[in-house]
């Protein structure tokens, strides 16, 4: 154990003082099981082997990383902030239920999230170059997100896209229990089935409502349906 968190600890160390660019390269971060491999693992892992639950953890790196580097604005060191997701990949292996019909990534985003996002309240009220007013990155519609916007949400209900690296399966599922009518809403906004999102203006002058009431009513929906995906993992 204590070799692997040797391993561990060298391999981010040597990740930051690297470029952007040579995140990728198999020679830091080992790649991603394929579907048969993580299968086994997690099996092996459950029946407690800690090579497998080692491995599981290594091959998913590239998702802490990915995730942390959404927090690089927030005044915590890149370092810092893969180590802290790392715990979260940790938790999320040590907790995960192959059972709950849902994929370690997806599951493994949550909690490696939510573990950055807990050591960021922690520290808000005592590092004064955590500014709130600072503009992270983006929302769909190109509005700047703030620290303070992402600090207001509840950390179990975040659930953010990762690109490819995380399965669409449960928001899928949670579209499809929704109302054809706020299916349409969601599709429409998101580009479910499309090839280009709408803006909520777009989307409400196809639909012939206000755009203050699509904002509404989204927001409602991505409640309802974030509720439905938390009961799944």
């Amino acid at each position: 154990m204590m070799e692997f968190l040797g391993w561990l600890q060298d391999a981010l160390r040597r990740l930051c003082a690297r470029p952007v660019c040579y995140i990728g390269g198999s020679e830091v971060l080992p790649p991603p099981l394929s579907a048969d491999e993580e299968a086994e693992a997690l099996q092996r892992c459950a029946a407690g082997d800690e090579a497998a639950r080692n491995r599981l953890i290594e091959h998913n790196l590239r998702l802490v990383v990915y995730i942390a580097r959404k927090f690089e604005n927030t005044g915590v060191g890149l370092e810092d902030l893969i180590s802290i997701g790392t715990i979260g990949l940790i938790k999320a292996v040590g907790t995960f239920k192959a059972d709950k019909r849902v994929k370690l990534a997806t599951y493994a985003s949550r909690c490696i999230e939510n573990e950055i996002l807990m050591h960021l309240r922690k520290i808000s009220g005592q590092r004064a170059e955590v500014s709130f007013d600072e503009p992270l990155s983006s929302d769909w519609d190109g509005n700047e997100l703030l620290l303070s916007d992402i600090l207001g949400t509840e950390p179990d209900s975040v659930l953010r896209p990762i690109e490819d690296d995380v399965d669409r399966e449960l928001l899928l599922r949670a579209l499809l229990g929704l109302p054809q009518r706020e299916q349409q809403i969601i599709s429409l906004r998101f580009g479910i089935g499309r090839h280009d999102t709408m803006t909520q203006k777009e989307v409400a002058d196809l639909l012939g409502i206000s755009q203050s009431y699509i904002s509404r009513l989204e927001k409602r929906i991505i409640g309802r349906m974030k509720k439905e995906i938390l009961k799944w993992v």
